[in-house]
């Protein structure tokens, strides 16, 4: 193993003994969906989400399944997630999903599984599984977080476990996501970068779609990567609390290319941009990221570690800047949402508690939506969305709103 992989096999490592989830508060403000949840039913603590239309729709997540454990478990919506049901996962996978792992389950130790579907036929569940592994100190537990993906292309009635020979098999399957009849996957690979494959959504003919190279942290917290997709269109970033390592725009032929990330001028500090349409997206920037020199480019009055909103409306080959987002001191989560050019949706801290701001004039005014840490926030369409709230005690929740993010509705499951 090269001394890079050794760092982020580390670093991995660090991030899981760290704890398996984010912290974070929530205090419900809104009513609750009704379910046909039976009132005995052990909770369900969602995880991740997938929306293919406004009624139909997919949650991945944990119950109780006996001695303080949790179990994979699979919801299902078919009226825009006012009634959900139990759906079956596929016994290889609970089987080392549900696998204890310093008392919790191995798909959840560390990063928490991912579930996305295209249509009603094609899906995956990707991730990680903790996999425990010999320590000189008996005392001690070192897991190893191996890549996942599972596919389905009958709408659940059975799931294949896909083998990834050419990912680094001690870390996670970073994102995935699936547009315009194609589903992109991105995972380190076997030669110190990340790599993008991608197949038709109804096949499993997975083929490397990057042209450029995609660059691994040099050191820092954790790896991570996200893909955006809006129709044809796409945009990827990779790095860590250090910046972006690797970026990339996928073209008309499917390929990923180079792309300059909206930050870089001002810092580089890691953001995933958010699309509303094909041409319009905005980014958070942090002025000077983690320890890049002030420059020309920076907005007018702009001190070091201020936010600032940057906006797009060209499909990302530039970007301007808009409003400081205030209080200065305050901590912006890398969280953004943009239903509609105009909307900007993020998870702000202020030292206190955490809460989802929300603009519907390009961040010149803002207003708290909803209390609590989000940690995932999507839209299906400029009026529904959904987003998953973390808890302090190590659970989540999940909240979707109708009317672009104005107010936010508890679901219970």
């Amino acid at each position: 193993m090269s001394a890079r992989r050794t760092l982020l096999a580390l670093l991995i490592l660090v991030a899981v003994g760290i704890g398996a989830f984010f912290g974070g508060r929530a205090s419900v403000t809104t009513s609750a969906v009704t379910t046909t949840t039976s009132p005995r039913a052990a909770p369900f603590s969602p995880v991740s989400v997938t929306f293919i239309s406004l009624d139909t729709g997919w949650a991945l997540g944990t119950t109780s399944c006996g001695n303080d454990l949790s179990c994979l478990s699979l919801r299902a919506t078919t009226d825009g997630g006012h009634h959900w049901f139990a759906e079956s996962l596929p016994f290889s996978l609970l089987k080392v999903a549900d696998r204890n792992v310093d008392g919790v389950p191995a798909a959840t130790y560390g990063y928490v599984p991912n579930i996305r579907f295209a249509n009603a036929r094609n899906g995956w569940i990707y991730g990680s599984l903790g996999v425990p592994i010999p320590a000189n100190d008996p005392s001690s537990i070192v897991v190893s977080l191996k890549p996942v993906l599972w596919s389905t292309h009958d709408g659940g009635a059975t799931w294949k476990r896909q083998q990834l020979p050419w990912a680094y098999q001690d870390g996670p399957v970073l994102d995935l996501e699936a547009a315009a009849g194609n589903v992109f996957m991105m995972a380190m690979n076997l030669h110190d970068s990340a790599e993008v494959e991608s197949t038709p959504v109804g096949k499993d003919q997975w083929r490397a779609t990057n042209t450029t190279k995609l660059n691994i942290p040099a050191g820092g917290g954790s790896f991570g990567g996200a893909i955006v997709l809006r129709a044809a269109k796409g945009w990827l970033v990779e790095g860590n609390d250090r910046g972006i390592s690797g970026s990339a725009q996928l073209s008309s032929v499917g390929k990923w290319t180079a792309w300059t990330p909206p930050c870089e001028e001002v810092g580089d500090s890691y953001t995933v941009p958010a699309v509303s349409t094909t041409r319009d997206l905005v980014a958070l920037c942090s002025m000077g990221g983690f320890a890049s020199a002030q420059t020309k480019f920076w907005p007018r009055g702009a001190t070091f570690g201020s936010n600032w909103l940057y906006f797009s409306n060209n499909g990302g080959t530039t970007f301007t800047v808009g409003p400081q987002l205030q209080p200065s001191k305050d901590y912006f989560y890398n969280m953004l949402g943009s239903p509609s050019p105009a909307t900007v949706l993020l998870s702000r801290s202020n030292g206190v508690r955490d809460d989802l701001l929300a603009s519907f004039d390009r961040g010149i005014h803002w207003r708290v939506v909803y209390k609590g840490q989000i940690v995932y926030l999507g839209f299906t369409s400029a009026t529904q969305g959904v987003a998953i709230v973390q808890s302090s005690n190590r659970t989540y929740r999940m909240i979707m709103t109708y009317d672009g993010g104005r107010t936010w509705t508890l679901v219970t499951f």
